[in-house]
């Protein structure tokens, strides 16, 4: 599947593009926010004992045995 992206450039005043700046800065500054957050999270669950034996149990289970041990831990992702 190809793709394509064509650029045109944004005839715009000075104001505009301040106003534009500021808000991409906003954009970026909560996009950086919710991430840091969702790390945070990340890290808390990965350190918990829970956790790390659900990912000793996979790792010694017979393939049959898997399916009920990634449910868990799919509900602890959500």
């Amino acid at each position: 599947m190809d793709r394509y992206c064509v650029t045109f450039p944004l005839a715009t005043e000075i104001y505009q593009e301040d106003i534009l700046d500021k808000r991409f800065e906003i954009g970026r500054k909560m996009y950086n926010a919710v991430l840091s957050k969702a790390y945070k999270r990340y890290q808390c669950m990965v350190e918990t004992k829970k956790y790390r034996g659900l990912k000793e149990q996979i790792k010694s289970a017979k393939e049959k045995e898997r399916k009920p041990l990634y449910k868990a831990l799919k509900e602890m992702y959500k």
